[in-house]
């Protein structure tokens, strides 16, 4: 009885040390797993330089167009490359396959190039897209929302651009009109222009101009016909210490919403905005003026 209990006890003990063996090699064998996963990865964000250099080549010089744009958009997730990612978009603007044109359009946001450099490669790539009357696209066709979003997020340095570009006709003429017609154009300012355009032998043209005349005075109608907002002297006392950029950030945020051009947003202009700016409306009109927002954004800074 005590052998058989022996050996017994010889076996579960034999048993336990192989199973705790094999347990240890397991373990052993997830370890090396995870290290070689973690190298790998550490690998994948940080390719040899070699393999960097070779990606920008391709971003400008390939001559297949998938590729060159998948190169770029590769290079645009490599870390501390900002300055080369600049110049492979910038030498994208000028390609002449429009595709790559469009795709380094895209990536306008990431880079830090001028604003003036954004617009003008976006009113060119437009130009190429509008050379042929009858293969006009909608503003909204994906080919072309995102170089009219560039010009709307730089809408000062756009009007201005359409505005020397209007000065004389060319091919171009209606589209640059169509564009000063989404963008919040100064029909006053350019009035000897417009006025030269309403003579064109294009009727288009002489459309699109009577359209920027028609939009300007009715924007005109509906300020004279809105109440005189009441002053707020307490807002210009509080605003009275406040930094100028405050204001000029308000206002460069109040502009690009501002549909009907009323220096000030209502309710349905702010829907489109990230943050709800209706808390700064201290005088509850509905209507969140340049000075309300900069005085809300200065106290927001404070917290």
């Amino acid at each position: 009885m005590w052998k058989l209990f022996h050996a017994s006890s010889i076996v579960l003990v034999l048993a336990f040390c192989a199973q705790s063996s094999k347990a240890q090699s397991e373990d052993s064998e997830s370890e090396d797993r995870e290290a070689e996963s973690s190298a790998a990865t550490e690998m994948g964000a940080n390719l040899p330089e070699q393999i960097v250099d070779r990606l920008f080549e391709m971003s400008v010089d390939d001559p297949a167009t998938a590729i060159r744009m998948n190169a770029l958009k590769a290079c645009a997730n490599i870390p501390n490359e900002g300055t080369r990612l600049n110049d492979a978009v910038d030498r994208s603007l000028n390609a002449s396959d429009l595709k790559v044109r469009l795709n380094a359009i895209q990536m306008l946001e990431l880079v830090e190039l001028k604003p003036q450099r954004k617009v003008d490669a976006a009113i060119e790539y437009l130009e190429l897209r509008f050379q042929n009357p009858d293969r006009r696209i909608p503003f909204n066709h994906p080919t072309i929302s995102p170089a009219v979003e560039v010009l709307k997020r730089h809408s000062e340095v756009a009007n201005a651009t359409l505005s020397d570009k209007l000065r004389e006709s060319s091919p171009s003429t209606l589209l640059h009109l169509q564009l000063a017609g989404l963008l919040k154009f100064n029909v006053a300012e350019n009035a000897d222009r417009l006025h030269q355009h309403s003579k064109s032998d294009n009727q288009e043209v002489r459309g699109e101009v009577v359209a920027l005349w028609s939009k300007h005075l009715a924007n005109a109608a509906a300020k004279r016909s809105q109440p005189e907002k009441q002053p707020q002297p307490e807002l210009t006392e509080k605003l009275n210490g406040i930094n100028p950029k405050f204001l000029k950030y308000a206002e460069t945020i109040i502009r690009r919403y501002d549909k009907d051009e009323s220096r000030s947003l209502h309710e349905q202009e702010w829907q489109s905005m990230l943050m709800n700016p209706a808390s700064a409306d201290l005088n509850h009109d509905g209507h969140v003026t340049i000075e309300e927002y900069a005085l809300h954004i200065y106290n927001r800074s404070k917290k």
